[in-house]
């Protein structure tokens, strides 16, 4: 009988009396008689009873960053309207999926394909070179007392003359080399630690 009594209420209502919802929106408008509408979300209520089903609508987006919850970089996702508006753009982990900002990040896309292959290519190159290499490295000594130390820039320099890039940051000797013979030092080169063995002689 309450039901009933309730949409009642409602077909007695006039039009007017019924504003639409903010657009794109789960947010409902309030009337002066107690009933609320949301043309977005596909459902009212009058006395605080609810009728009809939230919208399901999608909003599709461009993942210009990773994101956990949906995923990564590139990808194109479906997700609420409000999410969105309110989070996704303005924190810049994605943009609208519209015709303009697919063809952009394709672009760009292509060109970050473009630049990690080269790099690949410029690595797979660099580590022919090194397994090949017969590093060696001459100090003048007095008696069996060498003059002077090899460093992590005597190294790093070596590695640069062979065509090897490296920084002296990039080569991870915990103390200067002091003594002839052979000797294995942990260089990194592009983002991996790799043992690369020097000879230091006698000059």
């Amino acid at each position: 009988a309450g039901s009933s009594r309730l949409l009642r209420m409602a077909v007695a209502l006039p039009r007017q009396a019924f504003r639409p919802a903010l657009p794109n929106t789960n947010v409902f408008g309030v009337m002066g008689d107690g009933a609320t509408i949301g043309e977005a979300s596909s459902f009212w209520s009058v006395g605080g009873v609810r009728f009809g089903k939230p919208s399901k609508r999608k909003t599709k987006v461009i993942l210009v960053n990773d994101y956990a919850q949906l995923g990564y970089r590139g990808e194109e996702c479906a997700v609420k309207p409000g999410f969105a508006r309110n989070f996704l753009i303005p924190k810049k982990i994605g943009v609208y999926s519209t015709e303009e900002n697919r063809a952009a990040f394709l672009a760009v896309k292509t060109e970050e394909e473009l630049v990690r292959i080269a790099a690949e290519k410029k690595m797979a190159a660099t580590m022919k070179r090194l397994k090949k290499l017969k590093l060696e490295i001459k100090r003048q000594m007095t008696g069996e007392i060498m003059y002077g130390s090899v460093s992590a820039r005597d190294i790093a320099k070596v590695l640069n003359k062979n065509r090897v890039e490296v920084a002296d940051s990039d080569v991870k000797l915990d103390k200067v080399i002091k003594e002839l013979g052979e000797h294995v030092v942990p260089v990194k080169i592009g983002g991996e630690e790799y043992p690369v063995p020097i000879s230091v002689v006698r000059r």
